[in-house]
């Protein structure tokens, strides 16, 4: 068993708090995603995770052992870097053999686990060349191996497919999702990237400021955010904040009602905060029942589709639509906000009433 236990964790740096007070459970096999801006405590959580920094208060347990105090080397865990961390006098083979060399591993045994885990991860054919004889995949793909063939119970992920180009990026996002697919090892994989942590995870733990703000399925943060901060990170373009008025199993935005896909647990006529998403919204060109008046700010061709940004009243809403909707910028237009897809994200505050 491989289940990472986090009870009640706090760590400070110079009287600031990096993560304040945080609880996770990660289920063992389970591929859970930190995801969260810079700054907002996922790398130090993923240290504290494999002991390289220890707690001010709280427990970290691995399978049934309290490792809170441990050292790195008896957590049983293995940790691929961002800068990769190979070691540039070394050949390939030396780089992923090293961590089985300290553990004094036999020699046969120590070449049989090395070109396993290279054919795995396809650098087979460079185990004789030096890492700056490699590309920026080759060598992450080096670092990989390098983890796995520890074979630990836990695998620890620090932004590893940042310092790689969009197209190479993209390409090893999917390696990855299906190689820690196939190990079923416990991953831990720190991201600013809201796609890699839509994408990859099994779970996503959406971070700001030291906390967990929320904790779910990646389709659970993105379709149902807990609160204004996890709507606006996740999505691109991020989902959309409008003001309404609460009516029990209604909303009203800009005066027009909208059916909430459940009833809201809000007094009537209490002003709320409400999110929908822009591929939720349906753009006519003519007047539409139920449908609120907006004009055409700025038209944006992303290729798959139009992204559109519309003045609603006071708000500024942003819908996509197909590539060949006829509009132009100034044109009328009438948004139908998708029954079931709208949000009820909390009351407005008063800092939120005087903006």
């Amino acid at each position: 068993m491989a289940e990472i236990t986090i009870e009640s964790i706090s760590k400070s740096f110079s009287g600031v708090k990096a993560v304040d007070n945080v609880s996770l459970t990660i289920h063992d096999g389970e591929f859970m995603v930190l995801l969260g801006p810079s700054g907002c405590g996922k790398t130090t959580l993923l240290r504290l995770i494999a002991g390289f920094d220890l707690p001010d208060a709280g427990r970290i347990s691995i399978g049934d052992r309290d490792v809170t105090v441990s050292p790195p080397g008896r957590r049983d865990i293995a940790m691929v870097f961002q800068s990769y961390a190979l070691f540039p006098h070394l050949r390939v083979f030396d780089n992923v053999a090293f961590g089985l060399r300290m553990h004094h591993v036999a020699r046969e045994e120590v070449t049989s686990r090395v070109r396993e885990a290279a054919e795995l991860m396809g650098i087979d054919a460079f185990l004789n060349r030096y890492p700056t004889q490699l590309s920026g995949g080759q060598r992450q793909r080096v670092a990989v191996a390098r983890a796995l063939v520890m074979r630990p119970s836990v695998i620890l992920m620090d932004e590893p497919l940042s310092n790689l180009d969009a197209l190479l990026r993209l390409q090893m996002r999917a390696e990855l999702k299906h190689l820690l697919q196939d190990i079923k090892t416990t991953t831990v994989y720190v991201t600013h990237d809201q796609v890699e942590a839509l994408s990859m995870g099994d779970r996503t733990a959406v971070m700001r400021d030291g906390a967990i703000l929320q904790c779910a399925s990646p389709m659970e943060v993105y379709d149902r955010p807990g609160d204004v901060f996890v709507a606006t990170f996740i999505g691109n373009p991020p989902m959309n904040i409008v003001r309404g008025v609460a009516r029990d199993s209604t909303v009203a935005v800009e005066g027009v009602e909208v059916r909430l896909p459940e009833a809201s647990n809000f007094p009537a006529a209490a002003e709320v905060t409400v999110g929908i998403r822009a591929e939720n919204i349906e753009v006519h060109s003519e007047p539409h029942h139920g449908a609120l008046p907006a004009t055409v700010a700025v038209i944006e061709p992303l290729g798959s589709h139009l992204l559109l940004t519309l003045a609603a009243g006071a708000e500024t809403i942003k819908a996509s639509v197909r590539t060949d909707f006829p509009v132009k910028r100034g044109d009328s237009v009438w948004l139908e906000l998708r029954e079931g897809s709208v949000r009820l994200l909390g009351a407005v505050t008063e800092s939120a009433r005087s903006t």
